[in-house]
């Protein structure tokens, strides 16, 4: 995901207040697990919130692109960040906040690829610790067939990111198409990206089978709620 794209995901991002997401992400760490000092940043991107959280916290990072890997690292260069996909990777460190924000966690598609993710988060958990994870829409609220369309420009490229939902069965869909325009002439790319749509009582359902207690908070820091787990004693 991203393959085509990534050289201008930071501008396509731009108007992202990363920021003061960092902050709410700080506030709601400090109301869940204050002790907090080590975290792992599941689907990290390009390690723009590890370099706000990073003034409170040591911070290492995956993400299963190359190109964000070399952004993020060079952003944090006290932190370690990873190309590893979450479904399947293994670190020599376990932490005291294992996070998965902003609907990355959706990915996985499946619901058993959920419950293998999660495990697998599990193996990077302290025992005291906490895995938090910021769900994608539930069967019932994901909307189909809506259209949107993101303009953004630097003084290299104007950008024009066009994108139309849609669904196949427990499936979300969203396709993306960019026209980048330079000094170079016109690209055009197409992404799609697909996202598990998951109810609260799967999610609840799947954290139990990867031997987490779980809670689920239905606002959370955007408005799409929050799953605050530990590891089953």
């Amino acid at each position: 995901m991203f393959d085509e794209t990534a050289a201008y995901y930071d501008l396509i991002y731009s108007n992202k207040d990363y920021q003061q997401e960092a902050k709410d992400i700080q506030a709601y760490l400090t109301r869940v697990y204050p002790q907090a000092i080590h975290i792992l940043d599941i689907a990290c991107g390009t390690g723009k919130h590890a370099q706000y959280l990073s003034h409170h916290y040591k911070v290492d990072g995956i993400d299963i692109n190359p190109s964000f890997i070399e952004l993020a690292s060079m952003r944090n260069p006290d932190g370690q960040f990873y190309c590893k996909n979450m479904m399947k990777f293994q670190l020599p460190e376990q932490y005291d906040v294992v996070l998965c924000l902003f609907s990355s966690i959706a990915y996985v598609k499946t619901f058993d690829a959920l419950v293998d993710t999660l495990g697998q988060l599990l193996k990077h958990v302290k025992a005291s610790g906490y895995l938090i994870v910021e769900p994608w829409f539930a069967p019932d609220t994901w909307e189909s067939e809506r259209y949107d369309m993101l303009i953004v420009e630097d003084e290299t490229y104007k950008i024009c990111r066009m994108s139309h939902s849609s669904r196949e069965g427990l499936i979300s869909i969203l396709n993306f198409q960019y026209l980048i325009s330079s000094s170079q002439g016109i690209k055009h790319h197409k992404e799609r990206h697909e996202l598990g749509l998951f109810s609260t009582n799967n999610m609840l359902q799947a954290f139990q089978m990867a031997r987490f207690n779980c809670e689920y908070d239905a606002v959370g820091i955007s408005g799409r709620g929050m799953y605050i787990a530990r590891i089953k004693g």
